[in-house]
């Protein structure tokens, strides 16, 4: 019950921090825009059935994992150069309860992006969301999210332990668009590089999403790359937990968490 209240406070806590930095306003309401202008452009003379639904999908994940990377990072970033990420990891609440909050809250901001893809498209171009198969839709968004989640989880311990997790933000934000198929299929990519791409649980999503909103042709298939992706979720999950608490027995060693 205390870890519930922990998560509650935290993740009102950080809606309230988030929209009063400029920033992160641009990377929840204008940068959505500007992708689903960009895939529009890129897709609208596609001879792809319903084109329109990989611009939204695209456009909508890229502007969810944009809010994730840059915010994930920048929070630790953040509590690093203020001096209360010390203050966080010792405190009597989990650092894992109070980061999971976190990003609990940074996921529910990145949806924003979906929700302006969606009304951009319809009120500029007069297209929208196609879902042929509405509750295997709505399955595959809970698994999205949930892929989501578990992936920030993954890379959370890596931006605690670096000082660099402002130029490790930058690095992973556009070649997950690629490896993560959210702007083009994976299929498109060179062989070498698709074992990435299938390591990757929000290229599952994507797929299981697209299948759902065209029309499932394959419903076993569609269950087996479900399947793949709890799987793989569930993978980063047990992760993280050893990253965590290798991370929290480096930093109770040698105090790593400061600026210095």
């Amino acid at each position: 019950m205390n870890n519930i209240k922990v998560i509650s406070s935290t993740f009102k806590l950080h809606l309230s921090q988030s929209f009063a930095r400029a920033t992160f306003r641009f990377c929840i309401i204008f940068q959505p825009l500007i992708y689903t202008f960009i895939l529009y452009m890129m897709y609208s003379n596609s001879d792809i059935e319903n084109y329109i639904n990989n611009v939204i999908l695209g456009s909508g994940l890229c502007s969810l994992w944009s809010a994730i990377c840059f915010s994930s990072a920048g929070d630790i970033e953040r509590e690093r150069y203020m001096g209360t990420l010390e203050n966080i990891f010792c405190c009597p609440s989990k650092f894992t309860t109070i980061m999971f909050g976190k990003i609990l809250a940074n996921t529910f901001l990145g949806l924003m992006g979906m929700i302006l893809s969606i009304a951009f498209t319809k009120i500029f171009f007069n297209k929208g969301l196609v879902i042929a198969n509405p509750a295997e839709f709505i399955m595959s968004f809970v698994l999205m999210l949930f892929s989501f989640v578990c992936v920030s989880l993954l890379i959370c311990p890596i931006f605690t332990l670096s000082k660099n997790a402002r130029a490790l933000m930058n690095c992973l934000e556009y070649p997950i668009f690629i490896i993560g198929g959210f702007v083009f299929p994976v299929s498109m990519l060179p062989v070498i590089i698709r074992p990435i791409s299938y390591v990757f649980s929000p290229m599952w999503a994507i797929e299981i999403l697209k299948e759902s909103a065209a029309g499932i042709s394959d419903i076993k298939m569609y269950f087996i790359k479900a399947a793949l992706l709890i799987s793989i979720s569930l993978i980063y999950i047990i992760i993280s937990r050893f990253l965590f608490k290798e991370i929290d027995k480096k930093t109770r060693i040698e105090g790593t968490l400061g600026v210095s």
